[in-house]
C-alpha cells in the first residue's frame, strides 16, 4: 500500500544546523533513486514544504527536533 499523504520527518542530531534544501536532497535521495534539485526548490518555493507548520525557504537552518512536512 502506498502512502499518499504528506510525510513528517523529524530533524535528528546529524542534521542539526543543516540547510533545508540540503536536508531534503539527502532525505529524498534515500527514499527514491534520483530527485532533481529543481523539484526540491520548486516545492519549497511553492510552500509545500513546511518547517514546524510554517513556510520556509531553502536557506532555512534546521534545528534539532524540527518537524519537516514533505508532500507526497
Amino acid at each position: 500500500m502506498v502512502n499518499k499523504g504528506p510525510r513528517i520527518i523529524e530533524v535528528d542530531q546529524r542534521s542539526d544546523g543543516q540547510r533545508l534544501d540540503n536536508f531534503l536532497l539527502r532525505e529524498l535521495k534515500a527514499l527514491h533513486q534520483s530527485v532533481p534539485k529543481s523539484l526540491i526548490y520548486r516545492i519549497i518555493r511553492k510552500g509545500e514544504v513546511r518547517v514546524n507548520k510554517k513556510r520556509a525557504n531553502a536557506h532555512t537552518r534546521l534545528q534539532l527536533h524540527d518537524q519537516i512536512r514533505v508532500p507526497p
